[in-house]
């Protein structure tokens, strides 16, 4: 830097700190968000063979919270059918469930949730993207389906890790952590005694 000049105060002036590009950045907050979403339904599913109520609570409750968004500016933005049709399925799902006799085990319902919770937080990760992320629409199409590819594989891959979390986890980190043990949970201590 020659004399009289003012030094960079960007973060790509800094040593050490490189640009991040905006692409990577709306891409990576996407797939972060939908995994946020996923991970645990997903992990409790291979580990419990179900996905828990707050889970789909959750889901509803972001899912809900979209939809009313939508609704408040309605006359002010066009939102597709699709969409519409997506954000109610969690609200659908706890209607069956109140309406579905308890006592009849309706075992469809579960099968109900898991595809709800599934199909929904990737479609919700794409939607939720463009709302929130300014950058989003600017990203070659590659890259947004690619965040919801992100968030499919983390999905894919909690659900192997719950599936087979004899292999890394015991019966006691499931305990320490407040939970059920799953079937077929490894015995000792937990990880983090080991």
């Amino acid at each position: 830097m020659e004399s009289g000049e003012t030094p960079n105060p960007s973060p790509s002036g800094k040593r050490g700190l490189p640009e991040i590009h905006s692409s990577l950045r709306a891409t990576a907050t996407a797939a972060a968000g939908g995994t946020l979403v996923i991970w645990w339904p997903a992990f409790t599913f291979g580990a419990y063979d179900a996905i828990f109520f707050d889970n789909v609570m959750a889901l509803w409750a972001v899912a809900t919270a979209v939809l009313l968004a939508g609704l408040a500016l309605h006359r002010q933005v066009s939102v597709p059918w699709g969409s519409w049709a997506a954000l109610l399925l969690p609200s659908l799902w706890i209607v069956l469930g109140m309406t579905a006799p308890i006592s009849k085990g309706f075992h469809y319902l579960h099968y109900f949730e898991v595809a709800v919770t599934i199909l929904s937080a990737p479609y919700l990760t794409w939607l939720l993207s463009k709302i929130l992320l300014s950058d989003y629409d600017e990203l070659p199409t590659a890259q947004r389906f690619g965040a919801v590819g992100i968030t499919l594989l983390i999905g894919i891959l909690a659900f192997l890790l719950g599936k087979f979390n004899y292999l890394f986890l015991t019966c006691a980190d499931f305990d320490v952590s407040g939970n059920n043990t799953p079937p077929g949970c490894a015995k000792g201590p937990p990880y983090r005694l080991r």
